[in-house]
């Protein structure tokens, strides 16, 4: 029997979807804003990346060199992308809005140390602050997994070339 193939596609939305729930579990145990966050969700990224590209060098013999691996791999990472910007606003503006709310508290709280802070001027001004908030976390969902995934797609090409150098 032959093993169906899964497309970029269905790889790229495998990925934005444990991505996605993972994201999910974060928020509702409030633990969005830490730091390890960011590294987890990288590690999930590159990860997912370099398992399709393995995946698809096995299954697809025609895939061998670096540049269709790689090509392939940065499909999968752009797919994912796409799904995470769209989530991204979905969830700052209607499912998560005091996700906002969270990181603009902590960052009034780290200028509350500094000599020169104003709450009365920062308060005026948090309908802006929750607007470049916002904007922040929509384009670094974008910039930051779009080099994630460029990066996991390199170290996929790289990494299924070297198994099938070895194997042969």
């Amino acid at each position: 029997m032959e093993s169906k193939q899964k497309t970029h596609v269905k790889k790229g939305l495998i990925i934005a979807a444990v991505l996605i729930i993972f994201d999910i579990v974060l928020q509702l145990i409030h633990q969005q804003p830490e730091q390890w966050v960011f590294y987890a969700n990288s590690a999930l990224l590159i990860g997912g990346v370099i398992v399709s590209i393995h995946i698809e060098g096995g299954e697809n013999t025609d895939k061998k060199d670096f540049s269709s691996l790689f090509g392939y791999g940065f499909q999968v990472a752009v797919v994912s992308v796409c799904i995470l910007f769209i989530y991204t606003i979905i969830s700052v503006y209607l499912v998560f809005p005091e996700s906002v709310l969270t990181i603009y508290d902590e960052r009034i709280k780290q200028a509350q140390k500094l000599p020169k802070f104003d709450l009365a001027q920062a308060t005026s001004q948090k309908e802006m602050a929750l607007k470049v908030i916002r904007i922040s976390l929509i384009s670094s969902v974008v910039m930051l997994n779009l080099a994630i995934g460029i990066a996991g797609s390199l170290f996929g090409t790289l990494i299924r070339l070297f198994i099938a150098k070895n194997r042969s």
